[in-house]
Order: C-alpha cells, then sequence, then structure tokens
C-alpha cells in the first residue's frame, strides 16, 4: 500500500520527484557543512587550550625561578594557588627537579556537557604544556601543565547544537515551502482535471475559478479563454447549421415563388427537381423525392440544351400539354459543389411570345418609317437609347459623308461629328427630358464636320422617340445647312466688337474682356495686370512717312501683339496709337513685369515697311488687380496715368501703378518728418527703470527707455516712434541720440555719488552700421566722467543670431572700450547652447511672457529654471523682466534669479524722479529688514 502510494505521489509531476533529490542534497551539504565545522572548531579549542596552558605557565615559572631554594610545600603552595586561578580546563600541574621527588597538584574533574559518544568521537587528546627553568643552585626544573579534554569537547559540543538548531530551522522551513508547492500543484492538477472532464461531458459553461497561486491563475485564465472560445465555436457552429436550414426552407420557398419555369438538372443529366411554375407549364407532379419524372420537352434533353443556350439566338418553341405552342427563350447555368466539381446545372424558360409578335409589328411600322424619312430634305438620323443609329436618310448621309450601311450600328458622335459639344450628350438629354409630344424642340446652333473634314454650319433639334407608354426608346435628330446664314450673321457680329483697321478687339469688346477677367481674377485668387501701351513719337512717324505707313505700323504692332498673348490674355486697340493689354492670371508682379519686359523688346524691333526699315518704342503704363481694387473704368484711368507717368521718365519706360503703396509712402514719409521734428525740438525724452538685487534690495542699474511728449497726445512709448524709423537714417540718429543722453544722465547720477549702469537698448540696423564701434568710441569721449564698463547695450537675441561671426566681432570690439552686453527677449529666439557659448554677453534678459507665467504656467516656469541655469552655467548674470508681484518676486528667489526688473519693482520715471525713488526704495528695505531680524529671535 505504501509503495503504491508512493509510485502515485512520484507520477504526479515534475515537482514531486524532485522532492527526493533535494532532500538529498541537503543532507549530504549538511554533511559535509558539520565535517568542516567540527574540523574548525575541534582546531579553535586546541588553540585556546594551548594558549590558557601558556597563560597558567607562565606566571608560576617567574615566581618558581625567584625563590632562592624552594621546598616542597612551598612548590606545592605555589601550584595550588596557581591552579586555584588558572582556566577550569587545567586538569593538573607538575613540578619536576632533578634528584627530587615531582611534585604534582591536581584539579578536580568538571562535570560532561558533551555526551560521552561525542567525547569518544572526537576523541581530542589532552593538551600539555611543559616549561623548563634553570634554578639558582644550577639545577634544572620542568613545569608541566596539562588540560582536561573534557571541557574541549563540551565547547565543541555547544557550538555544534546552536549550528543544529540553525539547520534544523533551514531544512524545516525548505521542506515546508515544498510541501506547500507540491500541495498546491496537486490541488491546480485535481482542479484542472475536474473542469476537463466537466467540459467534455458537455458543459460548455464549465469554468475554473481564479484563485491561489499565480500558477494556478495563470492556468485558471488560459483553461477559461479556451472553454470561452470552444463555447463560441460550438454554439457558432450550431447558429450556422439554423440558418444553412432556414436558408434552404427559404431558398425553395424562393424557386417556387418564382414565375419563370425553372428545372435542376445533375450532371449525368438526370433531373433532380422543378419549381411549381415548371409543374403548371407541363402539368407534372414531383416523385417522392422530388423529381419531376421525364415529362420534360424534347427540346430540352441534355445532348441539345446546352448548344440552345450558348446560342445567340437561344429560343424554342414547345408544345405544352392541352396549349398552344409558345416562343420561349431557353437560359442555363452550371453549379458546381462546395469543392468547386461540377454538380449540375439550372435552366429555366422566359415567355416571349409576345415580344416576338411586338418585333414584327415594328418591323412593318419601321419600314414605312423610313421610306417617309427618305422624302425629306433635312437630315434625320434616329438612335437607340445607347446612341447607335439605327436609321439616316439620304440627307443625312450627304451631310455627314457616311452611308447608311456604315453609319447603321454606330455611336452618333462617330458619324454626326460636331465642333464643340458631342451630339450623344444633347441626344441623351432630349432623351431623359419629360415634354409632352409634339412640343416644339429648342433649335441649336453647330458646325458639323464632314467625313472628308469640311465643315457646314447647321441648327439641328433632339426629340425623345417614345413608346405608347410615355418610355423613351431612342431619340431622333433633325439638321439642315445653314452655312450662308451663320456666315453673314458672324461678319455683322466681328465687325461690332473689332477694331476695322488692326483686327483687335474695340472699346466695347475691351469692356467685356476686362469685367470677365476681373471675374476669373477675383474667384482664382490670382493677378491681372492691366497694361496701357502708347507708341512713342508715333506722330513724327506719320509726318514723315504718310498715313499710309502710320496705319502699317500699327497693323504690324497689332501683329506682334496678338503673337505674344496666350489663351489667358487680351489685346484691344483703345484709338489712335494707344493700345489695352490683358495679363490674365498672373501669380506675382514680379511674372507681369517680366512679361511687359519681353514685350517691350519685341516691339522695340525695327519694322520693315515697304523698303524702309521703322524703329519705334513703347511707353506701358500697368495697373494691377487685385492689388488695386477698382472697378474696369478707374483700372483704365490708372493704368492710362501710369502710362503717363513712364512717358514723363523719357518714354521707353515701364511703370507700375499702386495706390496702396503711393499712399503710404507719402503717409510713412510724413510720420518720419514728424518724428524728425520731435527729436530735434526736444519732444522725446528718456525714462529709467530700475534693475535691483531682490535678495539685498541692492539698485543695480537702470535700463533707459525712449517715451515722446507728443504736444497733443501726451506721453507715448516706443511702439510709436521707432517702426515709424526702421531701416533709415533717422534711426541712427535716434540711437546715438539715446546714448549721449544716457551718459549725460549718468554724469549727473556719479556726480550725486550714485554709479549705477545704464543699459541702452540698440537697434539692430543701426548695430550693424560699419562704424558703430567708431560712433560709440567718440560718444564716449564726450563723457569722460563716465566709466564705459558702467554702460550696458541690450541687443535682441532674434537680432544677434542673425549674423553671428560678425556680431561676435563687433561685441568684442566694443568690449574692448569698456563697454558690456546684454542679450535681450532671451528666449524668444532660436536660443541654444553653441549661440550663447559665441556670443560674448555678460548678461542674459528673460522675456517678460515667459516671467509672468511662472505662477500658474508649468511650461514657463520650466523654462526660466532652465534659463537661470543655463545662465549659471555660463557665469553670465540673469535678469528677469516682467516681474509685476511680490509673489513672483519670491518664485524667482527660489527659482535662484536674484536681478529683476518690473511694474512689481518700479515703473520707469523720468530721471529727476529716480533719487527721490533711491532713497524711498532703501529706507523701505532697510525698514523691512529690521522687521525681519525683530521676528526671528520671537520665532526661535
Amino acid at each position: 500500500m505504501r509503495t503504491g502510494n508512493l509510485t502515485t505521489w512520484l507520477l504526479r509531476g515534475t515537482y514531486p520527484r524532485l522532492y527526493v533529490p533535494i532532500v538529498a542534497i541537503i543532507l549530504l551539504v549538511t554533511g559535509v557543512r558539520y565535517h568542516y565545522l567540527l574540523a574548525a572548531e575541534t582546531d579553535e579549542a586546541l588553540q585556546q587550550a594551548s594558549t590558557e596552558l601558556r597563560r597558567a605557565s607562565d606566571p608560576l615559572l617567574l615566581r618558581l625561578a625567584a625563590m632562592p631554594t624552594p621546598d616542597a610545600d612551598t612548590v606545592t603552595s605555589v601550584l595550588t594557588e596557581g591552579l586555584a586561578q588558572a582556566a577550569p580546563g587545567v586538569a593538573s600541574m607538575k613540578w619536576q627537579v632533578a634528584g627530587q621527588p615531582t611534585i604534582e597538584v591536581t584539579a578536580p574533574p568538571r562535570p560532561a556537557v558533551a555526551p560521552p559518544w561525542f567525547a569518544g568521537w572526537l576523541d581530542l587528546p589532552a593538551p600539555v604544556q611543559q616549561s623548563g627553568l634553570t634554578l639558582a643552585g644550577g639545577t634544572s626544573g620542568r613545569l608541566t601543565v596539562t588540560a582536561h579534554p573534557q571541557p574541549l569537547a563540551d565547547q565543541v559540543w555547544a557550538t555544534v547544537m546552536v549550528q543544529a538548531r540553525i539547520s534544523a530551522l533551514n531544512i524545516f522551513t525548505i521542506l515546508f515551502l515544498l510541501t506547500l508547492l507540491l500541495r498546491a500543484n496537486a490541488r491546480m492538477l485535481q482542479r484542472l482535471a475536474q473542469a476537463t472532464d466537466a467540459f467534455r461531458q458537455g458543459y460548455l459553461s464549465t469554468r475554473m475559478e481564479v484563485t491561489g497561486t499565480l500558477e494556478s491563475r495563470a492556468m485558471a485564465e488560459t483553461f477559461n479563454d479556451m472553454a470561452g472560445k470552444v463555447q463560441s465555436l460550438v454554439l457558432s457552429l450550431h447558429e450556422t447549421q439554423r440558418q444553412q436550414s432556414e436558408q434552404l426552407h427559404f431558398t425553395r420557398q424562393l424557386i417556387d415563388a418564382l414565375p419563370l419555369p425553372v428545372f435542376v438538372r445533375h450532371a449525368d443529366g438526370t433531373y433532380l427537381d422543378t419549381n411549381r411554375a415548371w409543374q403548371r407549364l407541363f402539368q407534372s407532379q414531383p416523385g417522392a423525392d422530388g423529381a419531376t419524372g421525364a415529362s420534360l420537352p424534347a427540346e430540352l434533353a441534355p445532348e441539345r440544351s446546352a448548344r440552345i443556350a450558348s446560342a445567340h439566338n437561344n429560343e424554342i418553341r414547345i408544345h405544352p400539354p392541352h396549349q398552344p405552342p409558345l416562343d420561349m427563350a431557353y437560359y442555363e447555368a452550371a453549379f458546381t459543389s462546395t469543392s468547386g466539381v461540377l454538380a449540375g446545372t439550372i435552366g429555366t424558360l422566359v415567355d416571349v411570345t409576345e415580344r416576338k409578335r411586338a418585333q414584327e409589328a415594328l418591323r412593318s411600322e419601321k419600314e414605312r418609317a423610313e421610306v417617309t424619312l427618305a422624302s425629306i430634305g433635312d437630315g434625320v438620323i434616329t438612335t437607340d437609347l445607347s446612341g447607335r443609329i439605327e436609321t439616316i436618310n439620304e440627307a443625312a448621309q450627304l451631310m455627314t459623308g457616311f452611308t447608311a450601311e456604315q453609319a447603321l450600328g454606330r455611336q452618333l458622335d462617330e458619324v454626326f461629328r460636331l465642333h464643340e459639344e458631342p451630339a450623344s450628350r444633347t441626344a441623351s438629354a432630349a432623351a431623359e427630358r419629360g415634354t409632352q409630344p409634339g412640343v416644339l424642340q429648342q433649335v441649336t446652333y453647330e458646325v458639323l464636320i464632314h467625313r472628308s473634314g469640311e465643315r457646314y454650319a447647321i441648327e439641328y433639334t433632339a426629340a425623345a422617340i417614345r413608346e405608347g407608354t410615355g418610355h423613351a426608346v431612342g431619340c431622333v435628330l433633325v439638321f439642315r445647312d445653314v452655312t450662308e446664314t451663320r456666315n453673314l450673321r458672324h461678319q455683322i457680329s466681328w465687325h461690332a466688337r473689332h477694331d476695322a483697321l488692326t483686327g483687335l478687339y474695340n472699346r466695347a469688346a475691351l469692356a467685356e474682356k476686362l469685367t470677365h477677367a476681373l471675374f476669373v481674377a477675383r474667384n482664382q485668387q490670382l493677378l491681372l495686370g492691366v497694361c496701357m501701351l502708347d507708341l512713342d513719337h508715333f506722330q513724327a512717324v506719320n509726318d514723315t512717312f504718310g498715313q499710309r505707313v502710320g496705319d502699317r505700323l500699327l497693323k504690324e504692332v497689332a501683329r506682334r501683339l496678338g503673337a505674344f498673348i496666350t489663351t489667358h490674355d487680351a489685346v484691344a486697340r483703345m484709338g489712335g496709337d494707344e493700345f489695352v493689354l490683358l495679363l490674365g492670371e498672373q501669380p506675382d508682379v514680379s511674372a507681369i513685369e517680366a512679361r511687359v519686359a519681353v514685350l517691350m523688346q519685341q516691339l522695340a524691333a525695327p519694322y520693315a515697311i515697304d523698303d524702309r526699315m521703322v524703329n519705334i518704342t513703347v511707353s506701358i503704363g500697368v495697373a494691377v488687380f487685385p492689388q488695386d481694387d477698382a472697378n474696369p473704368d478707374t483700372l483704365l484711368r490708372h493704368a492710362d496715368q501710369a502710362m503717363c507717368q513712364a512717358k514723363s521718365f523719357g518714354r521707353n519706360q515701364l511703370h507700375m501703378f499702386d495706390v496702396q503703396h503711393d499712399h503710404a509712402v507719402q503717409t510713412q514719409h510724413t510720420r518720419q518728418t514728424r518724428v524728425a521734428r520731435a527729436l530735434h525740438a526736444g519732444e522725446l525724452v528718456l525714462h529709467y527703470q530700475p534693475k535691483v538685487n531682490l535678495r539685498t534690495g541692492e539698485i543695480i542699474g537702470l535700463e533707459a527707455l525712449l517715451r515722446w511728449q507728443h504736444p497733443q497726445e501726451g506721453l507715448l512709448g516706443p511702439q510709436h516712434v521707432l517702426p515709424l524709423v526702421d531701416d533709415t537714417e533717422l534711426l541712427v540718429e535716434l540711437g546715438e541720440w539715446v546714448l549721449r543722453q544716457a551718459l549725460a544722465q549718468m554724469r549727473q547720477w556719479t556726480d550725486a555719488g550714485m554709479t549705477w549702469e545704464v543699459s541702452v537698448n540698440i537697434a539692430a540696423p543701426h548695430f550693424h552700421r560699419p562704424n558703430f564701434v567708431q560712433r560709440l568710441k567718440d560718444i564716449l569721449h564726450t563723457c569722460p566722467e563716465v566709466s564705459p564698463t558702467r554702460l550696458e547695450l541690450e541687443i535682441l537675441e532674434s537680432a544677434a543670431l542673425e549674423d553671428m561671426q560678425y556680431m561676435r566681432h563687433m561685441m568684442q570690439s566694443c568690449q574692448a572700450l569698456g563697454v558690456r552686453f546684454a542679450l535681450d527677449d532671451f528666449g524668444t529666439g532660436f536660443s541654444s547652447l553653441s549661440y550663447l557659448k559665441r556670443l560674448p554677453a555678460e548678461t542674459i534678459k528673460i522675456d517678460q511672457s515667459f516671467v509672468r507665467g511662472i505662477l500658474e504656467d508649468g511650461d514657463d516656469l520650466t523654462l526660466v529654471k532652465a534659463i537661470v541655469a543655463l545662465a549659471a552655467a555660463f557665469h553670465r548674470h540673469v535678469v528677469a523682466e516682467g516681474v509685476e508681484t511680490a509673489e513672483h518676486c519670491a518664485k524667482l528667489l527660489e527659482l535662484g534669479c536674484e536681478r529683476a526688473q518690473g511694474y512689481g519693482v518700479a515703473r520707469p520715471m523720468p530721471a529727476g524722479d529716480v533719487l527721490p525713488w533711491a532713497r524711498d526704495h532703501a529706507a523701505r528695505y532697510a525698514a523691512r529688514a529690521v522687521q525681519e531680524a525683530a521676528r526671528r529671535p520671537a520665532s526661535a
């Protein structure tokens, strides 16, 4: 029984099989460990015993050596006393002198702790310590100290027992955990077996409870997932079987409901089934298995039905029982099994008796219509709904060049070829219109292209051919030759829109073209160039060579203009020697200028008239729409004004008329003049905004800011001045004025004992002037009392990055004079470590847009923190702009930024208010320091 249980237990899995090897390994490791432990403990006990023996014998030797002639009693007393003071493990002391009796003192034995078998197994020898001594009389003595082996065995036994308890606990823990693992594995396998058996018996909803160890949970989840998928597949299979059954039932009902007779035949030729319509037609009854028997027409025998179905005319005549003969169309289709093998055919019959009767009647009617159409003088073509020609009369054959045999069956567009729009589109539209019969159709004018290529102007109408029910079955086209009438009409229309001399558009046609070109340019968002051309010194040509040569010259100019234009352009003669050119769908003004330049070169080439060469140039004025968003008449007037301006420049010129630019130039010039007058009239002033150390309250400097004390509008900021003077000489003059004013003010503060630094903003165009360094040096020499190191120039980061090498050279040249630099609005440009490394600026100013958001915007806070760290890494000062509240100051100090400026420190103020503000600021900060000092002891 026990052998069977062990076998069952070992066959449960890998873990039970590993149980025995694990126990054997534990026992083997424990035996090896204790073998070496006993050896080490024995050696250590012997060494300790040897030490104790030396410690006990050395004092006795000294005492015995000090005695002149020790007697036996004295030696016994000394030995007894030494034995009492010795370690407990000393068993005896023996004194031997040559020629004298041996004196030995023995300690009583101690009780043993270790079991006798352990002491006997260790077999420890009794440690002995012998020491020799030469006495005063010249004799030698020997002291022998012996230790008892039992205490050594007791010491080793104590150590072994401690380690045995620890080993027993470890082994028990390992075996306990291994047993728990085996039991958990057994329970998991048992649960899996139970769930599998239930699932195998058909209980598809069986699921394992997800509990236990991680392995048990993983196995339960895997089993549940597999069981769910299998259950879904089984349910899906059942649903598919049910649907197949319903589909078969539905298919049978559908086939029986069809009005057409249908039969199914096996691949071997035997009939499998028919529907009810077939049974009613041939009066047959299905057998017990659903087959129809043999009551089928001989025409549908297997050897004949395939040929009938594949023939072009698949019609047969059948003779149903007790019915007149019927004309039927036979259709057959093969069907295959699921493996793709031919399983049989499905055949059906369609009654076409009435259709054949109608076709016969229609054929007779068609013959009568063809005789009628042949007697009509206009061209007549009829088509079916697909656009294929059914009839064409003799007049139509003459105008198209196609005979009836060639035209019948062709598409209408192949025979009735029109110049602009395909005839099939008009015919289709006529067939789709729901017009009443007899209503006149709208006449369409077109150009018909004969088969030979000759063209005829025609007028034609298209109407639908309808059945009695009103449904269209085709189309009829009736057309006639109107070439002479159209040519006369075109000639009258041409003279109404063209210049009689040059053949170009006249004023009336130009007005229409210009209106359309404006509409196109506005919709397509492209430019339209309206060009007014005037021949230079044309009157001199008339006076010199006569009017005939002048007219010839105008014609040649018109010919070159006509060859120059594209499909998007137009050209017209306004009268005399003036022409108008419309350049449409232009992408930009430069494209218009380029085309006009090419035109001027072409028109300036010599003209060969009769036997002379005539040279003439042209002056052109251009108005561009929609930049000049005006009406057509205004655009022509603006182009004419620009042309007159081109003539005033010396002729053979091009001038672009731009209302906005002209107005902007005048307005900008007026404003620049006003700023220059304000500068020379003393209306421009400097205000100063302090920069302080937030931690110490020290004023480290001020920034000079430009203001305009306008007589009417009051105090204005730099945004009302600097944009008006950008990229002008006035900008340089204004920048040098600011430098002189700032240095003069610094000199006054120096006299008052204030050695503050002042920073001045320098515009990029001013800083890039080649003589900037020399001019700065001259300005510094005007105030020798002010050290150049107290002047700081602020340049925008974006301006500094435009030309890095040039900017670095200029900054180093200015720093050679003692001037320092600050990068303003840092972080708004393309900041990078390489830029900061290459630009030798001493100070970085954080843009106020980032500083204002550090209290609520995490991105701004991160950016400011990064800039402060970056400045510290490159040993740069950092100043925060836009500080507005005490909370901003506290947050900046927390981030390590101690220098700041903004409304939270002080607003920009006139120079006269700086010293009073500085005294008040120092007093406020001193009072705040006293209050904080007073609070510290109280809080402490």
